[in-house]
């Protein structure tokens, strides 16, 4: 059963990290071509060459291109491509990263040998696979994570740069100061499109939060609110997993609307929910469901005295009186709690509790009332 304190986690947390880490194990096509290209190129420079250095490097591209591929392969079997937490999303950036310099350290190997001898062949066989290297690193999906194809193109370019200003003839130094230009250029990119992808990313974010959330008081709205509760009730069919919805309706607000203007009563709205966030449990969710009217998913419930208690937690908690301006209000709020699965689940719970909060209003102020029986709900003694 999966850890309810992180079942609503995309409405409490903003993880970009773990969105470019997702991205970056989306690059199979620039992985599979690259390390293809660099499995054929060292077993192809191997037999030109017929060294047992060489065949040592055709060797190592074999272990490198496993290890790549089954980094991806594994990424998607363990289910990180659905949820990734911090931690996890370090790791798997650091295994990608490890994978990705293998490669650069293979590439690089191979360039030494290559401008060390005489084979013009194999030499450009290896220039052509650092250019192939760097060209697939510097793709939106790895550039992501800018330390990745920044230090992997570094040393590829490094390289071969070097072996090519160490040669005597000066067309090779030529071909090799040009590599550091391009390696500059290449860095350069590398940066800029970190910066935009994870600017575009915020971007998103932002915007997906500001759908989801209430502007007044940065509380999940109703529509976010729903898509919580079609989640509870898939625990609950799923897993049997009970929880309760608590409707909430504040008693007397208009009145104070009326009397002390709307400025002040936006800020007291903002500090009862201030005041519901620090009430309730990490895991569950508080909503504001429009105007005056609040909503409480609270899960799991394994009886009902621990929703009856969060009830009357909320209550005392909101009825403490405000200083907002150097005025004094105060307020109390009516509460109606829906257990399920006795009164149903999804919208019919949340009728429920709706009619119960109208009941406890009804029945005076500062009150909470349960919808229908209780013969799931065992009282503790």
């Amino acid at each position: 059963m999966p850890n309810e304190s992180h079942i609503f986690r995309s409405l409490h947390s903003n993880p970009i990290h773990a969105d470019l880490v997702r991205l970056l194990y989306t690059a199979l096509p620039q992985v599979a071509s690259v390390t293809t290209g660099v499995v054929v190129g060292a077993w192809l420079m191997a037999w030109r060459t017929e060294s047992g250095w060489d065949w040592l490097l055709a060797w190592l591209s074999i272990g490198m291109a496993a290890t790549r591929l089954g980094l991806l392969a594994a990424f998607h079997w363990s289910g990180a491509h659905k949820a990734l937490p911090s931690s996890a999303a370090r790791r798997w950036e650091c295994a990608y990263g490890s994978g990705s310099l293998l490669m650069a350290a293979v590439v690089a190997g191979m360039s030494f040998r290559a401008l060390s001898g005489n084979d013009p062949g194999v030499q450009l066989l290896c220039l052509g696979l650092t250019m192939a290297t760097c060209a697939g690193q510097s793709s939106t999906r790895v550039a992501c994570r800018a330390w990745i194809p920044i230090s992997t193109g570094s040393i590829v370019l490094a390289a071969f740069a070097a072996g090519c200003l160490l040669h005597p003839d000066t067309s090779y130094k030529v071909v090799g100061g040009l590599l550091v230009l391009y390696g500059y250029s290449h860095i350069e990119a590398c940066r800029h499109g970190d910066q935009t992808i994870v600017a575009l990313h915020r971007a998103q974010r932002s915007l997906t939060h500001r759908a989801a959330h209430d502007d007044l008081t940065g509380l999940p709205n109703r529509a976010a609110f729903r898509e919580c509760l079609s989640e509870a009730s898939e625990h609950l069919n799923r897993y049997g997993q009970k929880y309760a919805l608590f409707a909430l309706d504040l008693d007397g607000f208009k009145h104070i609307n009326d009397a002390y203007g709307h400025a002040i009563g936006d800020e007291l709205l903002r500090q009862i929910a201030d005041r519901m966030r620090l009430t309730i449990r990490e895991g569950d969710v508080v909503a504001r469901l429009g105007g005056d009217e609040f909503a409480v998913l609270q899960v799991p419930v394994p009886e009902r005295e621990v929703a009856v208690s969060l009830a009357e937690r909320l209550i005392a908690e909101v009825s403490v009186p405000y200083c907002i301006e150097g005025r004094t209000i105060g307020i109390n709020v009516s509460v109606g709690i829906a257990l399920a699965p006795e009164c149903g689940d999804g919208e019919v719970l949340l009728r429920a509790a709706d009619e119960a909060s109208y009941e406890a209003k009804r029945a005076g102020k500062g009150l909470y009332r349960l919808a229908g029986a209780s013969r799931y709900w065992p009282l503790t003694a």
